[in-house]
């Protein structure tokens, strides 16, 4: 007789609350799954591990989430545990850290062990460059506390701005101290004592469900009534890193190593930060674009910081979020059409191209929606928010005089 696995979480939400009835089976199931992402960190010996790292493979102290043919049941695991393949996942990996100790299984860029984000995430730029991905903190931190291990090795000279970021690092790090007569242990965020419980998990999920606000920044912003509505699911994915960059490919198991190299050439791995923002090639798009509306601002290092600091970057008016709203989700559009050209038809990228291309289409699909939106390419590519009748500040208003005289 099959039981089916919504039944078989009833039988033990019952048996775990004293009886209580299930009230969110979504959430109930999600801290059941979430119990074997722990046993996959705390309980590394046994035969069932070993049988998922000769199926899926392992990498940093991780199971890898395979290729097309894992199962269903895997897909849901990998979900929880880092967010492949779906916005909500990851929330597993957020609420676990590590404590440092002798540091014999501690991964310096991957795992939590020192503030609230690994610092693959937190320094995001460091670890495209770092040499070698899989240092421990020991390899990074030597003994006497200081930060000059034999691991701080780049694949290039860092430039000025990245030497900043490393001395950020470095100054996280001044403190570090290992202490040779602890192992290192996974911590609960939750209960850093007992670990990891279902009854902790299902209440964290379900506190947050009812909590959480919606998100305006995705789910607004990203639905313009100007824009082609294939663009808009474009974005929609893109915030939600569910593109088939390079990187994430690798991490499906698509792709080998290898082949996870930036199509520009520049020697760093393509993820989508680093395509749409840092890459030396189509990073420096958003200069050129912050230079033709005459705005400015500085290039954050996510996705969704970025798109929220470009569209409010001008103020609360509805209108000038309306224009820089549309010129974000058009700059990523062809950034991502251009990485195509290059992949796929071997087309070199050329910036000045590109920014031509924005200013073009962004006129058209101005005027496809607006009948009365008459103004040329010269004079559209010489002043937009004199077109658009923007009432920007004070060099707006110098900018109307001087033509009028």
């Amino acid at each position: 007789m099959k039981i089916s696995w919504i039944a078989w979480s009833s039988v033990c939400l019952r048996k775990e609350y004293g009886g209580l009835g299930v009230r969110k089976l979504q959430e109930f199931n999600s801290a059941l799954l979430g119990k074997w992402c722990w046993r996959m960190l705390v309980n590394r010996g046994g035969f069932w591990y070993r049988v998922l790292v000769v199926q899926y493979g392992e990498k940093a102290g991780r199971l890898e989430v395979g290729g097309r043919s894992v199962s269903s049941w895997w897909r849901e695991v990998a979900k929880i545990m880092d967010g492949v393949g779906d916005a909500e996942g990851g929330w597993f990996a957020e609420r676990v850290s590590k404590k440092v100790g002798d540091d014999t299984s501690t991964y310096f860029w991957y795992d939590r062990w020192l503030g609230d984000v690994p610092f693959c995430t937190k320094f995001r730029r460091l670890f495209d460059l770092a040499s070698n991905k899989l240092s421990t903190v020991a390899d990074m931190v030597v003994p006497s506390g200081e930060v000059v291990g034999d691991a701080w090795g780049w694949r290039r000279g860092l430039r000025v701005w990245e030497e900043e970021m490393l001395e950020e690092c470095r100054q996280l790090l001044n403190g570090v101290v290992l202490q040779f007569d602890l192992s290192d242990r996974w911590l609960w965020d939750s209960d850093s004592d007992a670990g990891y419980t279902m009854s902790s998990a299902y209440q964290q999920l379900t506190t947050q469900a009812e909590a959480e606000p919606p998100d305006v920044t995705t789910g607004d912003l990203i639905w313009h009534k100007q824009v082609p509505l294939m663009v808009s699911i474009f974005a929609w994915r893109l915030l939600r890193d569910r593109l088939s960059t390079k990187n994430n490919l690798l991490r499906r198991g698509v792709v080998d190593a290898k082949a996870v190299m930036c199509v520009t050439g520049c020697g760093l791995e393509e993820s989508a930060p680093h395509l749409f923002i840092h890459c030396p090639t189509f990073g420096t798009l958003w200069q050129h674009i912050r230079s033709w509306i005459g705005m400015s601002g500085v290039d954050l290092l996510t996705i969704d910081d970025h798109f929220t600091q470009f569209t409010h970057s001008s103020g609360h008016s509805k209108v000038r979020q309306s224009f820089l709203q549309l010129i974000w989700l058009l700059c990523v559009w062809l950034v991502w059409n251009e990485r195509n050209n290059i992949l796929y038809n071997n087309i070199q990228a050329n910036i000045d191209q590109l920014v031509q291309k924005v200013k073009f289409d962004s006129l058209w699909w101005l005027k496809a929606n607006k009948s009365t939106f008459v103004y040329d390419t010269h004079r559209w590519w010489s002043d937009p928010l004199l077109c658009l009748s923007i009432d920007w500040p004070l060099l707006l208003l110098l900018h109307c005089m001087i033509d009028c005289c």
